[in-house]
């Protein structure tokens, strides 16, 4: 499991995941023993990161990254930790059938395997909170890895998911205008999307990546710092 050591203030992230994809082949599967220094302070923004499945309105994960001023970024997926034998069922979800994961890994890993090995639309925000709340936020979610890493606890499906866990972590880090109010939402992550727009989480416009899928895939054969600074130059954040 992921884990994280803070050392004079600088956060080092172990087990971090970095494998590459093209379409539809993992092309390496690597890990991060542990990240180079992460200073919390060098946090520029977080991301809110968004992947619909069209087989059901409702249903959908969510997942934040963290960009740095040197052009790091790490992305951070609350997930159900499923056994080398098990595939993950949603209904199953609701019965303690998997542990839960706090997984980090390189922005490149988490985008690239939805977009390319998967093939599922990604539709990628700036969070409308400003760099301080970010720092909190992402050192909220440091913590809650390590206690996750020596107290194991169980996923589920609709109260301990990708969305509603980050909102709580959320709310228990951040300063009372950036709470995030209880929405369905939380539950049913594909309306996470809409719920966020319409509180004024993240802004309005077009942020959906799918249709740059051949620029992402020639940016994935990069390394994975150059990979986030080359990714920023699409136009979807451009408009930011």
């Amino acid at each position: 499991t992921a884990q994280a050591e803070v050392n004079d203030g600088l956060v080092y992230l172990n087990n971090v995941r970095d494998w590459t994809y093209g379409k539809g082949v993992i092309l390496s599967d690597g890990w991060i023993d542990e990240t180079e220094a992460i200073d919390p302070a060098s946090i520029t923004r977080a991301w809110f990161v968004f992947e619909p499945f069209a087989s059901l309105p409702a249903a959908g994960h969510t997942y934040l990254t963290f960009e740095l001023s040197d052009g790091r970024a790490y992305s951070f997926s609350v997930e159900a930790r499923k056994e080398a034998d098990e595939s993950y069922s949603a209904w199953m979800g609701l019965f303690r059938e998997y542990e839960l994961a706090y997984t980090w890994g390189t922005e490149r890993d988490f985008l690239s395997r939805r977009l390319l090995y998967l093939e599922h639309p990604v539709h990628m925000y700036p969070l409308n909170i400003d760099r301080e709340a970010a720092e909190a936020l992402f050192m909220g979610l440091v913590r809650e890895t390590n206690e996750l890493a020596t107290s194991p606890r169980f996923y589920n499906t609709l109260t301990a998911n990708c969305t509603n866990l980050l909102a709580e972590m959320a709310n228990e880090t951040a300063i009372p205008e950036y709470k995030v109010p209880y929405d369905i939402a939380w539950n049913l992550p594909g309306y996470s999307e809409k719920f966020l727009a319409r509180i004024g989480f993240i802004p309005e416009g077009d942020f959906d990546l799918t249709s740059y899928k051949e620029e992402i895939a020639r940016l994935s054969a990069l390394g994975a710092d150059e990979f986030s600074r080359e990714l920023r130059a699409l136009p979807p954040f451009e408009q930011d």
